[in-house]
């Protein structure tokens, strides 16, 4: 009788030849349209910035890798990935050494003391756009006025450049002066690759298609901000704006596809995904209303990845186990 022999390695144990570079490579490609709408309407300046996140995290992240005698990781493309998502959270004008520093503190607190890819518990990214926030909050406070804006706004003697979330935060009412469709379009002011929800709609839509996201945590998030704001705005009509406005401004849909998404910070159940992105869409309106001067999406975001060990553990029960002792 000819004994069968099973070999037990590690997963994943069905191969479809898509490597990680590739899936980054996928994401950047995504977010090419949100870059070219930025360079488009703020100026060349935005590649600077642009560049200077992701040199600041590629050198980090090689040196971490030269001083610990391992093999360079940069071939991969997530530090420059890390720098790319770092630079679009922030305003067009800030000054230069704010994303280069972003980008080195992205990877040597966020990324390097947690081990190889896949080991961080939060997105670098995040990380340091945070720390940014925290320490250097004047610094990243430099908004300025998109190209389609209004001749009279870009005046000498016009008021400074200001979000709408801030705009109507300061003046409630402000929220009926924004058109839904010009926010959507991307004609308003805003960090730099998040000021058009709809070619970061089309990014997310790549990604679902080639298979580099699932849908569940983007379809949680923008359901948890447009639920919660739709009972704020039910709640007290006159303090907080409607659903519409909070899912076309500030970070909503770049956090949606390119932020709840991230792979190894984010749960990987189906339910566990999905109420990820539900309970992270509501406390980014929780913050909203209470009127977080920065980092509202990021924020959330991060909160809700500490408690991703616990998103995990809502499964589904195994087939043949009583429900009990699932």
């Amino acid at each position: 009788m000819t004994e069968k022999r099973f070999i037990v390695s590690l997963s994943p144990h069905l191969r479809h030849g898509r490597t990680i570079r590739q899936m980054i490579l996928t994401t950047m490609i995504a977010l090419i349209p949100a870059v070219a709408w930025g360079v488009y309407q703020f100026g060349f300046r935005v590649l600077v910035v642009i560049i200077a996140a992701a040199l600041g995290a590629i050198i980090t992240e090689a040196t971490v890798n030269r001083v610990g005698d391992n093999p360079y990781t940069i071939k991969d493309f997530h530090a420059a990935l890390v720098g790319l998502v770092l630079a679009l959270l922030l305003p067009p004008a800030v000054p230069l050494w704010i994303p280069f520093l972003g980008g080195v503190l992205a990877i040597l607190v966020g990324k390097a003391p947690f081990g190889p890819l896949g080991s961080a518990p939060l997105a670098p990214a995040l990380v340091g756009v945070l720390i940014l926030a925290l320490s250097w909050p004047a610094e990243i406070d430099h908004y300025t006025q998109p190209r389609t804006a209004a001749e009279a706004v870009k005046a000498d003697d016009a008021a400074p450049a200001e979000p709408p979330l801030t705009a109507v935060y300061v003046d409630p009412s402000d929220a009926a002066d924004y058109c839904t469709s010009g926010l959507f379009l991307g004609n308003q002011v805003g960090a730099i690759g998040t000021i058009s929800p709809l070619l970061l709609l089309l990014g997310g839509l790549l990604l679902l298609w080639r298979k580099v996201i699932r849908w569940q945590a983007p379809v949680g998030f923008l359901i948890g901000v447009a639920v919660t704001a739709g009972i704020a705005h039910g709640i007290a009509p006159g303090s907080v704006a409607p659903a519409t406005f909070h899912l076309f401004t500030g970070a909503t849909m770049f956090g949606a596809f390119f932020l709840c998404s991230e792979w190894t910070s984010t749960p990987v159940t189906p339910w566990g995904m999905f109420l990820f992105g539900l309970f992270a869409g509501g406390v980014v309106i929780l913050f909203r209303v209470c009127g977080m001067p920065f980092g509202r999406v990021p924020w959330a975001i991060v909160l809700m990845s500490l408690a991703t060990p616990l998103f995990d553990r809502i499964a589904s029960t195994p087939f043949g186990k009583a429900a009990s002792h699932a």
